[in-house]
């Protein structure tokens, strides 16, 4: 009988392939019809041109289908014939009017983490490149040093009053005719948060008060260098080409087109471009996505759907987002850029369960994504259990390139540089914050060329998170520690290498013995209801972990590491220069195993960097030893480690 059923569930699949069929489209009405009539194996194929959606293009339930864009457009956005420019009076010379009543629009919003994210307003797009709110003063944020009131922070109930007030000097908004078209955008306390709040006036001795709750309220220490601002969308300040400003509640802007623009558009559209929703073996390949308020594609329930060499850009939000319940979906061989806040949420697999999700983001160029939301929305983020980014480049952003969440985890082959642009205390790649969070792999990557004057990591492991395979990467010209583990354990590096470093490689602490110690209990009783045995089988050494002192950093390991030309490689890895080292309990070592590391001056047969190798070849990875050729160099160990952390 199972042969019978065999036979004849292969017959199927024969017939409906030799039914399968190639279908052009020119339209979004045909293609809309095409994806409702289509069969196993059809592919459907985009005429060249725009396709100018209102609503999200729903492919559900299908399978074996191919869409193929040839050089077709999905745009969420409308086009405005340049005759419907007026001159601005008492503008900037160059600047525009625009009567905006004919068309859907959405104001600007309060933006920033961990306000809530999604869609962007209507933003203008010259020439298919977003152009950007008008901004005072043009030459870079001011400096926080005036605040008159505080006023209350949003997280963690900081005390304050009302929504804060903070001063300014020049004389130039004085001639604003209504400041609260304007916005404050800025670092208000911490250099980790960046807001965009409404103004709500203009005092008479120049003032601006807020009209939204900021993360901390404003202010913390006086002259601080992460702590700046900038105001908004000021139609007088439509001073620069490529600028715009705009106003809801007259449905109008003033604009100032970039030279040579040929095609104004305005995103409009709010919804996801593309939701293909419990489809399995679809394909999409060669489109362009641009020019929407919203996601360009949603994946959900997924099996094997694939997103390849598409051109995703200028969007409010994130270029793709897969689902919890999507399995061995992703994206391959696309480009993501000027993005509004983030590139791709990267979910998939059952952490209860220990089911992976198998879903990817590979061979993928990714930029400038922060365009509105700038700080922790992220290149890639990924959450669930067995999910990858392998041979994908992140570069330009102002915050982290990959957020390492959930369990079983692997980022490999990836060239990561010139992230973080704009952030303190974070990490090109961040991972952190739980003990459940474990069985991360961290392998084969080439991070460099992270040079900025804040407290920025290539790999954080932050506020004691752990459990993670760091090998085979390079770390090259970061201007502070590269590595940091935050009061970790089961953390385990080898075979990486560290170059041309003016700082230290590695910096370890015991946080959770000292000033994090209240999050200890709070870490362990969040993983307790896991009441699944699969969870616990899978990973044998939690239960003793957290029955023990899991605040004490322990099972970490440092073994064939390459410390070359760094100002200080070794002898501070420990934090030994750090002011809560005094009140560490316990060994200050935060390493079970340390061996065979070591110390050059330089590296006699050049840098080698990773390249993409058969995974079966992992264990037997020596590319950075065989670069030395023989040359001198130092072991550093046990031996040459200080009880105390320092060492010569």
């Amino acid at each position: 009988m199972k042969r019978i059923i065999i036979a004849a569930f292969a017959l199927f699949l024969a017939l409906a392939a030799a039914q399968a069929r190639e279908v052009k489209v020119r339209n979004v009405k045909g293609l809309r019809r095409a994806i409702e009539q289509a069969s196993v194996g059809d592919t459907i194929r985009l005429h060249k041109g725009f396709y100018r959606f209102r609503e999200s293009l729903r492919i559900e339930g299908k399978s074996n289908l191919v869409l193929i864009g040839d050089d077709a457009i999905i745009s969420g956005g409308v086009r405005i014939g340049r005759w419907r420019l007026r001159k601005a009076s008492g503008m900037a010379e160059g600047a525009r009017r625009l009567n905006l009543k004919r068309y859907p629009l959405s104001g600007v919003v309060t933006k920033g983490d961990p306000h809530l994210t999604g869609p962007s307003w209507s933003e203008f797009f010259a020439d298919g490149r977003p152009m950007r709110l008008s901004e005072w003063p043009d030459g870079g944020p001011l400096p926080l040093d005036s605040v008159v009131v505080r006023g209350q922070g949003r997280i963690r109930n900081q005390p304050g009053d009302g929504f804060g007030t903070i001063a300014f000097s020049s004389d130039r908004p004085l001639e604003w005719k209504d400041p609260t078209l304007g916005w404050l955008s800025g670092c208000f306390r911490f250099g980790w948060t960046n807001e965009m709040v409404p103004i709500a006036e203009m005092g008479p001795g120049k003032t601006f008060t807020a009209g939204d709750l900021t993360n901390y309220g404003f202010g913390f220490q006086p002259g601080d260098r992460f702590q700046r601002w900038r105001v908004l969308n000021i139609p007088e300040e439509v001073t620069l080409p490529g600028e715009y400003s705009l106003d809801a509640s007259s449905k109008t802007a003033v604009l100032m087109l970039p030279d040579g623009c040929k095609r104004l558009e305005m995103s409009v559209m709010e919804d996801p471009l593309i939701v293909l929703d419990g489809c399995e073996k679809v394909t999409l390949q060669g489109f362009e996505l641009c020019c929407s308020r919203g996601d360009g594609i949603v994946i959900t329930a997924g099996r094997d759907v694939q997103v390849k060499d598409c051109d995703i850009h200028g969007l409010g939000h994130v270029a793709a987002k897969i689902d919890s319940s999507s399995r061995r979906c992703g994206l391959s061989g696309c480009h993501l850029y000027e993005l509004g806040a983030g590139g791709v949420e990267l979910a998939g697999g059952d952490r209860r369960n220990v089911e992976r999700g198998d879903n990817y983001v590979e061979d993928c160029r990714i930029h400038n994504y922060n365009r509105i939301e700038n700080q922790y929305r992220v290149g890639v983020v990924m959450s669930g259990l067995g999910n990858r980014i392998t041979a994908c480049e992140f570069y330009d952003s102002a915050s982290m390139a990959i957020l390492m969440l959930g369990n079983d985890q692997t980022v490999e082959y990836c060239n990561v540089h010139h992230v973080c642009m704009d952030i303190e205390d974070n990490g090109a790649l961040y991972y952190g914050r739980s003990f459940a969070h474990r069985g991360g792999v961290i392998r084969w990557n080439y991070f460099h060329d992270i040079d900025v004057p804040f407290n920025v990591r290539a790999v954080y492991h932050d506020d004691g998170s752990g459990a993670a395979e760091v090998y085979g990467n390079v770390f090259q010209r970061i201007s502070s520690p590269p590595v940091q583990i935050g009061g970790g354990s089961y953390i385990h590096y080898h075979d990486n290498t560290f170059i041309d470093l003016p700082c230290a490689a590695i910096k370890v602490d015991g946080r959770l013995k000292t000033w994090g110690a209240d999050r200890v209990p709070i870490m362990r009783d969040s993983i307790r209801h896991v009441d699944s045995p699969a969870f616990w089988e899978h990973y044998p050494e939690l239960e003793p972990y957290l029955n023990g002192d899991p605040a004490e950093p322990q099972h970490n390991t440092l073994i064939n590491n390459v410390f070359c030309n760094v100002a200080a490689a070794f002898e501070k890895v420990v934090w030994s220069d750090h002011f809560y080292n005094n009140d560490i309990e316990g060994r200050a070592n935060f390493f079970d195993e340390m061996h065979g590391n070591i110390k050059l001056d330089k590296l006699d047969g050049g840098l080698v960097l990773p390249e993409r190798v058969p995974p079966t070849s992992q264990h037997e990875l020596h590319f950075i030893h065989d670069a030395f050729n023989g040359a001198q160099y130092g072991i550093l160990d046990e031996r040459h480690t200080a009880a105390n952390g320092n060492s010569q």
